[in-house]
């Protein structure tokens, strides 16, 4: 027998069609967008308390015979984990907090911020590009340069603000090569110590996957390390393995560590 695919989110209904790379499903094919899948469900099925993955694209070949579903199915009680999973879920308690766009000035304003965001990644053992000790007076040349980008446009930095105060970061870096305009590279992922484990992350990755849809690209790529909650992350919101590079950064206590090469088609880019 064929897997269900039902045409929308049991949550928001919101369309899911077959091709949508964005659809997550439990194993009795329960149906959620990506939105809904992340926050307030924590990849958690609010039904049977099963883990949400993201569901397969079924061939337009294979659509002739095997149509996907007409029928809409929505929860009459509000999407949340049930009791039994909270120990397991990702869902916040209070309202998530914005994702913005910062200009060139924004960002120089919150300077101080950004450097502190970074050096808690980094002694968190991120491995982002630094090693241990971090100055503050290195952290201030790399957010001066990502600005001085941001001001030339080669370069997209979102932000996630509480109370003010930044607790997440994710940029774009634009391919400017003639040949490569529709290309762009994923960089930096942050999340403060403090608000993990809420659904942050993925939330700038759907920002930052519209940002590129908005900027025409219709292919991302990013890297990471094998094993960390990135690399999860990434696979369950639809990234594919490229491959595998033996001993390609050193992590932040100076030891070296394999990186994982991911990328992903952009659906219905301008």
């Amino acid at each position: 027998m064929a897997l269900e695919l039902r045409p929308n989110c049991e949550c928001c209904d919101r369309d899911l069609p077959p091709e949508a790379p964005d659809a997550f499903i439990c194993t009795f094919e329960c149906t959620f967008c990506l939105a809904c899948a992340t926050v307030p469900l924590g990849f958690i099925c609010p039904n049977c308390g099963g883990e949400l993955t993201r569901r397969p694209i079924r061939s337009a070949a294979k659509l002739v015979r095997n149509p996907a579903s007409t029928v809409r199915v929505r929860r009459d009680n509000p999407c949340r984990v049930p009791p039994a999973n909270k120990s397991t879920a990702t869902a916040p308690q209070t309202a998530p907090a914005g994702i913005e766009r910062l200009t060139a000035a924004e960002a120089l304003t919150l300077l101080p911020d950004l450097i502190a965001l970074l050096r808690d990644a980094v002694s968190g053992g991120a491995s982002v590009g630094f090693v241990l000790p971090l100055s503050d007076g290195v952290a201030e040349k790399f957010w001066r340069g990502v600005i001085a980008q941001v001001a030339d446009g080669s370069r997209i930095l979102l932000v996630s603000r509480k109370d003010g105060v930044v607790i997440g970061s994710v940029q774009l870096d634009l391919c400017t090569k003639p040949n490569g305009r529709h290309r762009a590279e994923v960089q930096k992922l942050l999340v403060h110590t403090s608000a993990r484990r809420q659904g942050l992350g993925a939330r700038l990755m759907q920002a930052v996957e519209s940002e590129a849809q908005a900027d025409r690209r219709s292919l991302l790529v990013l890297d990471t390390e094998p094993g960390r909650p990135a690399d999860t992350m990434y696979r369950k919101m639809g990234w594919q393995v490229g491959g595998e590079i033996p001993d390609y950064a050193l992590d932040p206590e100076g030891e070296p560590h394999p990186t994982v090469l991911f990328y992903k088609r952009l659906l219905n880019s301008p």
